[in-house]
């Protein structure tokens, strides 16, 4: 059973990430001819909001695994996002001016006027990343929803620190156990990182490894595929760079990652599969380990990792949002 109990406050860094998610679905779509992007506004007394909608306009233009992993695998004709989340996996909207009780009130005033703009043209109208700070305003606003749990997106707050042994030691010990494990068994197998700008030789380095993490995850992704959506990164928000792990004079592993304000996004793992080597060690290097390094080191006060494998990444000392996939209008 899903809860509409109002959660905790929706902070400034909780408004960051979802105007960073509205601004990259509207990127994206500018760069991808299957997607449309509409925004509709709205007020109420000083507040002022603006929420995005994607529409998908064939869905069976998406292959069968983006499909299934989207809620979409019995859906035809058109499908229209509430919110979007297609570029970050996660709702978007704009909001200011608003107290915490007039944050649902105008969301749902929204989330109102995009579900009736958007049943006008689109065979089915949903929000398949929306985040528990968001889920009673769009509930209001259709109550009838059918609504599941999706995943949890795992954010970890570092702050403002020297160094990660600094880091390390403003954790509870257990998180921080968790942390000087990683590093040990990293330093036992020999495993460095760096961190490389965005260039066509790396983004083709990168796409074997990234293809063969989607394999793992049940998307059958050519490297074709994934260059070339690693490639729309250069025109999508955010300064982009790779965090790559090395082992033995050999990258194994990249993290895709971007900053925006102090705030970075590590958000595309590719491992190469070495059978000499503990695959969860490697994991917890590259996607964890690695980037923690290198968000201290370019000063970013909060790393996001997203949804996915989040017990980890609790462990470890991230917080979690829980995400919900909703049906706001049956499909026709």
């Amino acid at each position: 059973m899903v809860s509409t109990a109002f959660p905790d406050a929706v902070t400034g860094a909780i408004l960051a990430r979802n105007a960073l998610a509205m601004t990259d679905d509207r990127a994206l779509c500018a760069l991808d001819t299957r997607l449309d992007y509409f925004e509709v506004q709205a007020r109420t007394g000083r507040g002022r909001g603006r929420l995005p909608v994607v529409v998908v306009k064939q869905v069976d233009s998406l292959n069968d695994d983006y499909r299934r992993y989207l809620g979409l695998t019995s859906h035809e004709g058109s499908a229209a996002f509430v919110g979007g989340g297609l570029a970050r996996l996660r709702s978007g909207s704009s909001l200011a001016g608003v107290t915490q009780e007039e944050h649902r009130e105008l969301l749902s005033a929204l989330v109102t006027q995009a579900v009736s703009r958007a049943a006008q043209t689109a065979d089915a109208v949903l929000s398949p990343f929306l985040t528990a700070t968001d889920l009673p305003g769009y509930l209001d606003a259709a109550p009838s929803a059918t609504v599941r749990e999706h995943g949890v997106w795992c954010t970890l707050e570092i702050g403002e620190v020297s160094g990660i042994e600094a880091f390390l030691q403003g954790l509870p010990a257990k998180r921080r156990r968790h942390w000087n494990r990683d590093i040990c068994e990293a330093e036992e197998l020999g495993l460095g990182y760096d961190v490389v700008l965005f260039s066509d030789e790396v983004v083709a380095e990168a796409a074997e490894g990234i293809a063969c993490v989607s394999r793992r995850n049940g998307m059958n992704e050519s490297s074709d595929i994934v260059r070339w959506r690693l490639n729309n990164y250069r025109r999508r928000p955010g300064r982009h760079f790779f965090v790559r792990t090395w082992w033995q004079g050999n990258v194994i592993a990249h993290m895709l990652c971007r900053m925006f304000d102090d705030t970075m996004d590590a958000h595309t793992l590719g491992i190469l599969d070495i059978p000499e080597l503990d695959r969860g060690t490697v994991y917890h290097f590259a996607c964890l380990l690695g980037p923690l390094r290198a968000a201290i080191d370019r000063g970013a006060r909060r790393l996001e990792l997203g949804t996915g494998h989040d017990s980890p990444k609790l462990r470890r000392g991230c917080t979690g949002e829980d995400t919900y996939f909703a049906d706001l209008l049956p499909a026709r």
